[in-house]
């Protein structure tokens, strides 16, 4: 059945369409990247190899500091955030309302194309199955309090929605596990502060939430591991990679965006995620998809939900990339979710490719007149894929 190109994929349109069969397999099986075999000396002092002692073949490294597995940021920076006032707020929601969806449409400014390596079968059908602190407070675009993600927290809205999923076909391969360290003063070894989602956009670049970010001022680093199941990558314990460099922003549910330059160009065997603004013609479409690692399934294995809607739009802060500020938008839906799924797309297919319309943030409870609405909320609009369009071009 064809597809108007302006709206996704519905359910009955994946359903009547099968996954491509590939002529050779080409998934990274076994592979081993630099990164997987990498030690770095804190203190910048050199690293002596020798024999030990201990048994015949063994070897030591020995260095005068900290010697650390795995490879640390070395450039880390926090984008400018301009916060929206309230009048602000209000003005921009009622220019979406009066505008018509075709003039939507035609303000949309990037779409990056999605990208699956031709041995890498597309999963519109994955491999499913059922089973295997303080307040934070902030302001909704139509100006109430709003209280977001506790830390843990874990959201179910109508019921558990969730499946397991074993990501061997694309995008999935390229839903990727981090796990995020620092150095604490005086330790030897790196201390884990966190754990999250990230998704490929690009052959060397990662899309996560701005908040996965460990304590300020000491070395930090951020393990990624494509394709996680039961802790490992599916494809074998030496794929994994570190972030090289972040460009992160965050200052409410909408602006909560973080772009990634990966040691290694895990990308170009596992594929990546295309990009677009979120249009409000879309909402209440179930066709939305969220992959990722939320504590409450399994912080080590890959779950998602399918046929997501959702079900408001607001107006978040405007953020500066690359010296112009953009708009960005709080895409609200009825996904469940919990610590660790931050920094998950929610995506859709169209013609048969994944886009993803923001990166997760968290939860948001919204007071209203008749109550309390909670949504799920993911990072969109055109802040969010401008900084993907430009961080996909400066690293690839």
């Amino acid at each position: 059945m064809p597809n108007d190109r302006s709206t996704p994929m519905s359910a009955e349109q994946l359903w009547e369409t099968d996954d491509a069969c590939v002529e050779e397999d080409t998934r990274p099986w076994g592979h081993v990247t630099e990164s997987a075999h990498t030690w770095w000396s804190a203190e910048g002092e050199a690293i002596e190899l020798g024999r030990s002692a201990l048994r015949d073949g063994a070897v030591r490294l020995r260095a005068r500091g900290p010697l650390l597995e795995g490879l640390p940021v070395e450039r880390s920076e926090i984008g400018t955030v301009h916060t929206r006032t309230m009048a602000e707020r209000l003005d921009s929601a009622a220019t979406r309302l009066r505008l018509d969806s075709f003039e939507r449409r035609s303000r949309e400014l990037v779409v990056g194309e999605a990208w699956c390596p031709d041995g890498v079968r597309t999963g519109m059908h994955p491999k499913t199955a059922v089973s295997l602190g303080s307040d934070r407070l902030g302001i909704s675009a139509r100006g109430r309090r709003t209280l977001l993600s506790e830390e843990p927290h874990s959201t179910i809205i109508n019921g558990e929605s969730r499946v397991f999923l074993y990501p061997d076909s694309y995008p999935y391969t390229a839903v990727c596990k981090l796990y995020v360290s620092y150095l604490p003063e005086g330790s030897s070894s790196w201390q884990q502060t966190g754990e999250a989602t990230g998704y490929l956009i690009g052959k060397n670049t990662m899309m996560t939430s701005g908040h996965v970010q460990p304590p300020g001022g000491r070395p930090w680093s951020i393990k990624v591991v494509p394709a996680c199941w039961a802790g490992r990558s599916i494809f074998g314990a030496g794929l994994v990679t570190y972030v090289r460099e972040t460009w992160s922003w965050n200052s409410d549910s909408g602006s909560d965006i973080q772009v990634c330059h990966l040691y290694d160009p895990v990308g170009e065997r596992l594929g990546y995620f295309g990009y677009r603004g979120y249009d409000s013609d879309w909402q209440d479409l179930s066709v939305w998809v969220m992959a990722g690692f939320p504590y409450d399934r399994s912080l080590t294995s890959m779950s998602a939900q399918l046929g997501i809607a959702v079900r408001d739009d607001d107006d978040g802060d405007d953020i500066e990339v690359d010296g112009d500020a953009y708009d960005t938008t709080q895409v609200e839906s009825d996904a469940d979710e919990a610590s660790g799924a931050s920094g998950s797309p929610l995506f859709a297919w169209w013609d048969g490719s994944p886009y993803a319309i923001g990166v997760h943030h968290g939860v948001e409870r919204d007071g209203t007149i008749s109550g309390t609405e909670i949504y799920s909320c993911a990072s969109g609009g055109d802040g969010f894929t401008q900084a993907a369009h430009w961080a996909r071009g400066l690293w690839g």
